[in-house]
């Protein structure tokens, strides 16, 4: 006889069964979990309020800077280089060099001065009876050219250099010190960015994986009891890792409070100190992708400590074995 291949229908039963008890025992433990925590208010609380602390700070460090953005985009202007004819320059010579000028793809802005403008504009500066006493207009044409703002410091020098070889151009000036300066105000802030990075994370990491470790010393005898009964290691770590979970859901809901709170309270402060100077600090708080970036990197983080935690434990436990 022919054999017959078996009906395909057990097998995906058996599967979907499979999935649906695996999703049910994730399901259990983090129902355990939020239950564990909800057994020691007082406890949870004061973990949680650790947790917050150790993130507010640098969340609301991060939103202060971004909320600066808006001023140093004012301040953030590309320094411009003003390049002198020769005296006896001819209007020819101011054309060829505006012709090249207008061709350097660098230059996001050029702005030609005449001599005459000149003269006026130190008129308009200074005393009328000192200027009469000029013999003649002394001032050069010259070009006030923009480079693009987000040239490096380096390209700045290397296009200030190209100014000064153009024909019958006597010198040129460039604020280079302001240049410096904005190059360094960016490398501090992205310096900063980094070590609130850093120190959020370690802080955060080292803070879960200790909770847990307080948490698994006050349960010692019944995982130890768990695993002599044969208990794998995934379901003696599964409810601390969902324990970790829900720490860190609530402690970035709580942290995330606190900013707000001090958002509110700061901003007026600020606000007051930098009025005078002109300058309006354009507020913000989290959007919606950066809270749920700040939720995922938070449960992260809450996740590897306790796993770190639990694996030491039961590392602990062979030993002793």
């Amino acid at each position: 006889g022919r054999l017959r291949t078996p009906h395909p229908a057990p097998l995906e039963r058996t599967t979907r069964m499979s999935i649906i008890h695996y999703v049910s025992l994730h399901v259990e433990s983090a129902r355990t979990a939020l239950k564990q925590l909800l057994r020691q208010p007082v406890g949870t609380l004061l973990t949680l309020l650790m947790l917050a602390v150790a993130m507010t700070l640098p969340l609301f460090m991060y939103l202060g800077i971004q909320s600066g953005q808006s001023v140093l985009g004012k301040l953030n202007e590309s320094p411009q280089i003003t390049l002198y004819m020769e005296t006896d320059a001819s209007k020819a010579d101011s054309d060829t060099v505006r012709n090249l000028l207008e061709r350097d793809a660098r230059l996001n802005k050029i702005r030609f001065i005449s001599k005459q403008e000149g003269l006026e504009e130190l008129q308009s500066n200074l005393d009328q009876n000192l200027v009469s006493m000029l013999d003649g207009n002394p001032l050069p044409d010259a070009f006030i050219v923009t480079p693009d703002p987000a040239t490096p410091p380096a390209q700045m020098q290397a296009i200030y250099q190209d100014m000064v070889k153009l024909p019958m151009v006597e010198s040129a000036t460039m604020d280079t010190e302001w240049v410096q300066t904005l190059y360094q105000i960016n490398e501090f802030i992205r310096k900063i960015l980094w070590f609130l990075s850093l120190t959020l994370g370690m802080a955060f990491v080292l803070v879960a994986h200790n909770t847990i470790r307080l948490q698994i010393l006050s349960r010692k005898e019944e995982i130890e009891i768990t695993k002599l009964l044969g208990a794998p290691a995934s379901f003696i770590r599964r409810p601390f890792l969902y324990q970790a979970m829900w720490q860190s859901i609530f402690s970035a809901a709580v942290s995330l409070g606190l900013c707000g709170w001090l958002l509110s309270a700061v901003r007026p402060l600020v606000d007051a100190i930098f009025k005078p100077y002109g300058l309006n600090i354009g507020w913000r708080f989290f959007y919606f992708s950066e809270v749920s970036l700040v939720f995922g990197f938070v449960i992260a983080l809450g996740v590897f400590g306790a796993w770190l935690a639990t694996t030491q434990h039961l590392l602990g436990f062979r030993a002793k074995k």
